[in-house]
């Protein structure tokens, strides 16, 4: 075993959640004390919602870079390495920087306040982008708002708050108006706030009270100003306040997303089209309706809970409306299978489903996915392993003219995107 491999066993040690869990943010400013405050060494854009963070924090991660600033961007969950969830315009942190950072936090947290698994993470990423001499950060939350271990920003540049869905709930909340009051945690006084445009009226009506008791201006972009010019499978087109884009993220979420993202900037510098352009233009994000594949169309999509299912089923209507679809899928136990699959399985574009066991201890069985779905849709049934699925799949859909979609979780995508690999370069 590598040093790197020991390092990152240490830090999946410390575990996820603290027990007991936190009911304030007093540990990480403690933490973050400790190194200096670290996480004010940088302005940020603090982003949270249920759906989107993602691609909202790649784009404006982009929109920055292009801007010419040194800039930082922090992620979760990672899709294919755990660097991922850490870095700069000069690319993700290095194996050798997790083990100096991880070393270095050892040696001086004191043992009775070693933290948990994110919070570790996220004051290493604040010690990151202080050594890199960063002058913006964009900064995703993990779980939440009002308690997510990046909260300990004191005052972003704007906070940003993406699409919010039902989901985490054992945690933050079994209605979707708890969940907007957590989420709306990362609001700062006298700090500006942009809204995701489409959520729900009650949901506007919290995150308004909430910018209101803090005195910040609320944004939502005005989509009655948005056109979509040109869409496919490939790339969107629009214009938005008599200004055109370019998106190569797939869905008309994305193109919400993107409005977001361009009133976020518009926050922090007026007349910078060109580097809203190409930050928005550039920007690739994994498992978000990513074509693994054209012929067949072969896609993953990091849906996982039923608003992001939601989504989906949208984009497969628009994009591929006159394709029938084969389905992998793999889901958590805590996601609400049963219902998120009763909405995807009802629609007619559905030829099969294929369920799978994600590589978690929190999985939902196949074979229990499998017979969720039997109600909705006759042709369905469950693999052994995901390699046998894909390659199924991968054949039929050649074979019939079909397309296929793997969703359900985000874990499942490496493994999905190796097997893929297998198929066409026999690695």
């Amino acid at each position: 075993m590598t040093d790197y491999e020991k390092t990152l066993n240490y830090i999946h040690s410390l575990g996820m959640y603290s027990n007991p869990p936190q009911t304030d943010l007093s540990k990480i400013k403690y933490l973050c004390n400790l190194f200096g405050d670290p996480q004010n060494s940088c302005k940020t854009l603090h982003i949270a919602g249920t759906n989107g963070k993602g691609s909202t924090t790649a784009m404006i991660f982009n929109i920055l870079e292009e801007s010419g600033y040194k800039t930082g961007k922090f992620i979760s969950p990672y899709i294919e390495k755990f660097n991922e969830r850490i870095s700069t315009e000069d690319g993700d942190i290095s194996n050798e920087d997790i083990i100096n950072y991880t070393n270095k936090l050892k040696n001086k947290i004191p043992k009775n306040f070693m933290p948990n698994e994110f919070e570790f993470l996220t004051l290493m990423a604040f010690l990151y982008y202080r050594e890199k001499n960063c002058e913006y950060a964009a900064v995703e939350t993990g779980l939440g708002g009002d308690l997510d271990p990046t909260n300990v920003i004191k005052s972003p540049e704007v906070s940003v708050i993406t699409q919010i869905g039902l989901d985490h709930t054992q945690i933050l909340g079994n209605t979707i108006e708890k969940i907007a009051q957590k989420k709306c945690g990362i609001i700062k006084n006298n700090s500006p706030v942009v809204l995701y445009p489409l959520n729900a009226p009650n949901i506007v009506d919290i995150v308004q009270k909430t910018a209101n008791k803090k005195q910040s201006e609320l944004i939502i972009p005005d989509i009655s100003k948005l056109k979509i010019l040109d869409e496919n499978i490939d790339f969107t087109y629009f214009e938005y306040k008599n200004a055109e884009y370019k998106i190569k993220l797939l869905g008309r979420h994305q193109v919400y997303n993107a409005l977001t993202v361009i009133e976020s900037l518009n926050v922090l510098f007026k007349n910078n089209y060109k580097a809203v352009y190409k930050g928005i233009e550039k920007t690739y994000f994994p498992a978000r309706f990513e074509i693994l594949f054209k012929d067949p169309l072969f896609i993953f999509d990091g849906a996982h809970n039923i608003s992001g299912i939601s989504v989906l089923c949208d984009t497969v209507k628009n994009l591929l409306p006159d394709k029938k679809i084969i389905l992998i899928c793999g889901m958590l136990k805590d996601k609400n299978p049963r219902e998120a699959l009763e909405k995807i399985c009802s629609e007619s574009f559905v030829y099969k489903f294929i369920a799978v066991q994600v590589n978690s201890p929190r999985s939902e069985t196949a074979e229990n996915l499998c017979e969720y779905v039997l109600e909705y849709c006759e042709n369905a049934e469950f693999a052994d392993n995901l390699q046998n699925a894909v390659v199924q799949a991968f054949y039929e859909a050649k074979e019939k003219n079909l397309a296929v979609i793997s969703f359900g979780s985000l874990y499942l995508a490496a493994d999905i995107k190796k097997s893929i690999k297998s198929i066409i370069f026999g690695e």
